[in-house]
């Protein structure tokens, strides 16, 4: 009885000691698999160079520039050329009484230039080309925000990633205690110090463990795929990840973080310049039917040998205007009138939207200071409590459902803590991002 005794304390000793090492800090890497090592601002710098929504919207702001080109031609001269050969069955002539009198070559050539300029239309073409200047701008902007878009649903999936990582390392753990902890019941249930039945919650509890670790796994996998997809590299390629400081952030005043968003968002700004190039546009339209002062000048060459001069140079002033259209300028002057109504309500829209992201924004991450306050206390709770009963169990007043209890309370503590210190995170990056800062400069800024 003795010698059963001194073997169940022996085997307690190994319990705690083992359970001890199990309950060492956490890497922040637990991937050692081979990759490429990506860190946050070099995935940026990868989004922002190959995502596919940045290179759509590049091309339709390349397009808006094409289009100013397009505005700004009326108001440069207009040259064009001319050459041709006639080919006549008959000599051009006249008649004369009884004769006939040859007039022209009967295949002549010809040719010349011709330069057109209009010199005043009442500011229709300035406006049309201020109104397209106005539009590539708000391209531009739209361009920023696609930037932002991306930079930020990259930042969101790799902290992502690192808590899929970080929750691998909490299931890797908890399988290794359990499985010493099973190892150690299975040598006294051989040493016949307890029974089978002794053995069951820490099998199931092994089981459980293992199902997590699959499911964490596989869970890490698929947001890695979804950073890759975004990178634009093979599915199949393995990146390894670095995280970064978990400083606790400083809260804003939220009517600061209005002023800044309103400020500083890329969105307003594109509805600013639309509604710009809508009343440029109007003003454009509303000189339509004035006139248009011109001047036309050019050289022309005709082959003709009864002519006293084949070729001449003129100049021509002149002005020309549309009398009546059928009501279509009327028509577009009002239709480019409610599209201003338009795009100003949808600016209003946009700021009340705004004002309330940054108002979410800014509640998730007070809520996330709060929720990581309270799983850093849990987690040293958990923690005392393990060696608590870790030392109970030694001095044989308490039994092993208890040990195996503690152990899942530290593992749900790890589990709550990560997912508590990468939400802030994620919050923290979404609350700068709905005040409009540059989320590009911010994280150089955290990696040096």
């Amino acid at each position: 009885m003795f010698r059963k005794i001194t073997s169940c304390i022996m085997a307690f000793l190994i319990i705690g000691l083992q359970y001890n090492a199990c309950s060492a800090e956490i890497s922040s890497n637990t991937i050692e698999k081979g990759g490429k090592l990506l860190t946050i601002p070099e995935g940026i710098s990868i989004v922002l160079r190959d995502s596919r929504l940045v290179k759509i919207e590049t091309a339709d702001k390349d397009m808006s520039f094409d289009d100013t080109l397009l505005a700004l031609s009326p108001l440069l001269p207009h040259i064009s050329g001319n050459i041709s050969k006639t080919y006549q069955r008959y000599v051009p002539a006249m008649m004369f009484g009884a004769l006939d009198v040859p007039m022209g070559d009967k295949n002549p050539l010809s040719g010349g230039f011709d330069i057109y300029q209009t010199l005043f239309d009442f500011g229709k073409s300035i406006s049309n080309y201020k109104a397209s200047t106005e539009a590539f701008h708000a391209r531009k902007a739209s361009l920023d925000s696609i930037k932002r878009t991306v930079t930020l649903e990259f930042i969101v999936s790799y902290f992502g990633l690192l808590e899929a990582e970080k929750m691998i390392t909490v299931a890797e753990k908890e399988v290794e205690s359990l499985t010493s902890y099973l190892d150690d019941m299975e040598h006294l249930y051989n040493a016949g110090v307890i029974v089978e039945n002794d053995l069951l919650p820490a099998k199931v509890k092994l089981a459980d463990a293992k199902q997590k670790l699959i499911a964490s796994h596989n869970g890490r996998e698929v947001v890695a795929a979804v950073i890759n997809t975004m990178l634009t590299l093979p599915l199949t390629e393995n990146i390894l990840t670095k995280d970064v400081g978990s400083e606790t952030p400083r809260l804003p005043d939220l009517g600061d973080a209005w002023n800044s968003a309103l400020s500083l968002r890329p969105e307003i700004t594109f509805y600013n310049k639309q509604i710009q190039s809508s009343v440029l546009r109007e003003r454009s339209k509303t000189v339509q039917n004035l006139p248009t002062v011109f001047v036309d000048g050019g050289y022309q060459y005709t082959q003709n040998q009864y002519m006293v001069h084949e070729d001449n140079a003129y100049v021509k002033f002149g002005a020309k205007m549309d009398l009546y259209d059928g009501g279509t300028t009327g028509a577009d002057i009002m239709k480019e009138r409610n599209l201003h109504k338009k795009l100003q309500e949808q600016k209003n829209k946009l700021e009340d939207d705004i004002k309330f992201e940054v108002k979410r924004s800014y509640l998730g991450l007070k809520d996330a200071i709060e929720k990581i306050g309270v799983a850093r206390d849990a987690l040293a709770q958990a923690e005392e409590n393990v060696r608590f009963y870790r030392v109970k169990y030694n001095n044989g007043a308490a039994t092993s459902t208890d040990v195996l209890e503690a152990i899942s309370l530290q593992t749900k503590a790890q589990t709550n803590y990560y997912s508590a210190n990468y939400e802030l995170k994620r919050s923290y990056t979404r609350l700068m991002y709905s005040m409009g800062l540059d989320l590009v400069s911010l994280y150089k800024e955290t990696e040096k």
